[in-house]
């Protein structure tokens, strides 16, 4: 096993990283519209990629489409990630090794391949653990290469390459080719409005001259320019003017088709709206609908993720430490958060030890001797006159003090019992 380990430690050695033939090219910056979306998809389709990706970095400019990326990808590498050995314990070295910046690379190059159809980075031990990021438009994956130049034809291939973890299929460009027709909408949408704000949303001026004093023409003209850029209008004083204004004149239609583009966006992304933008009335109780939707989407993510690490990363990682072997990456289920009522409730069926309400609630120990904050005492007072109670009367005036119960039953003394019809009672 030490042999085939140096072995394997030998070619790396000798194996320039692939990273560093790569020449990188920055993309085409222009303004495109949905015809260059569908040229580029079509070159995509016979194994050009490069004009479809630039399309792609161009648009991750628009805001509301990065920010709901990054939600899904924030939603991973905020999860809690454990490697534990084939007998269910923590690996320390291991747990060093995921809180590392590199690691995270990692984390979100593998989940962006949801997003761009494919993803790749170049994995080196030579000094510690090293991730280096290859961009989408180097991947060929039908001849499964990975391009020295976004525009050639053939490269160096990666199968075999255990320092190189590529993700993919062929012809899947993740969701943001379904992204790119409403961002560019948008952003034509946009311009529509700007020149409508330009042209009408401004006041006009009006200036009339007399027809026969040509001069006074000038010299209104030339008061214009120089008051500012709002439209102006000269015309002689005999002249009517009038305005009409188109439906919808006020330009609301550009702003509901921004909204309109702006949802088609997050639900390609997030599969719902109401968790990034505002809704109309009743919006809450649909907002916790919505966030229960993109709570499957994190989960379905985060199992995807699981699974790559397990399946793609760690066979790596042994090859480089073997005493690892047999163990996983594991994402934790999260539990559920627990109100004061529910802690309540659960008392009566399990024990909670009061440590874990101190560290839950940010609740320091008291001291022996502190003065401990708490309810006032209740009392119970039973009516002499009434008959039927002479046998269950106590003393004239009965307190049961907090201080002589349990830490659970104190707890419940904040919910006030329930009154009976036979006078106020307090009990469990």
């Amino acid at each position: 096993m030490a042999r085939k380990k140096d072995t394997t430690q030998k070619r790396a050695e000798e194996k320039p990283l692939i990273i560093n033939e790569i020449v990188v090219q920055a993309p085409q910056r222009r303004v495109y519209d949905v015809g260059d979306w569908r040229t580029a998809l079509r070159a995509a389709d016979t194994g050009r990629v490069k004009q479809l990706y630039d399309l792609f970095d161009d648009i991750l400019i628009d805001g509301v489409l990065s920010d709901a990326i990054e939600k899904r990808i924030d939603a991973v590498i905020n999860s809690e990630l454990t490697f534990q050995d084939k007998e269910g314990k923590e690996v320390e070295k291991m747990t060093a090794l995921i809180d590392t910046s590199d690691f995270e690379i990692l984390l979100r190059e593998i989940i962006k391949s949801k997003f761009f159809g494919r993803s790749a980075v170049a994995m080196d031990f030579h000094v510690g653990f090293q991730v280096f990021p290859i961009a989408p438009k180097y991947i060929d994956l039908k001849n499964k290469t990975i391009l020295r130049q976004d525009t050639d034809d053939s490269g160096f291939p990666y199968e075999g390459d255990a320092g190189l973890l590529v993700l993919g299929r062929p012809l899947d460009y993740g969701l943001l080719l379904k992204a790119v027709p409403y961002v560019i909408y948008k952003r034509g949408g946009f311009g529509d409005y700007s020149q409508w704000l330009e042209l009408f949303g401004m006041p006009q001026r009006i200036g009339k001259y007399n027809t026969y004093d040509p001069e006074s023409r000038k010299l209104l003209e030339q008061a214009f320019k120089m008051a500012g850029s709002a439209p102006y209008i000269i015309v002689p004083k005999e002249t009517e003017i009038e305005t009409k204004e188109s439906i919808g004149g006020n330009g609301s239609s550009y702003n509901e088709f921004r909204k309109a583009c702006n949802e088609e966006v997050l639900i390609t992304i997030l599969g719902q709206t109401l968790t990034t933008t505002q809704g109309e009335k009743g919006a809450r109780s649909l907002g916790e609908v919505h966030k229960i939707v993109e709570e499957a989407k994190n989960k379905a993510d985060i199992r995807f993720v699981q699974r790559v690490l397990n399946e793609r990363v760690l066979p790596v990682l042994t090859h480089q430490d073997s005493s690892i072997e047999g163990g996983k990456f594991i994402f934790p289920k999260s539990a559920e958060p627990l109100s004061v009522a529910d802690v309540v409730q659960l008392s009566d069926i399990m024990s909670i030890p009061q440590s874990f309400l101190h560290d839950k609630y940010s609740i320091p120990v008291p001291k022996e001797g502190e003065p401990i904050a708490r309810r006032q005492s209740r009392e119970i007072i039973v009516d002499e006159t009434d008959p039927d109670k002479t046998d269950k009367k106590p003393k004239e005036t009965e307190i049961i003090e907090n201080s002589d119960k349990s830490f659970f039953r104190r707890l419940r003394d904040f919910f006030g019992a329930a009154p009976h019809d036979d006078g106020a009672v307090l009990g469990w």
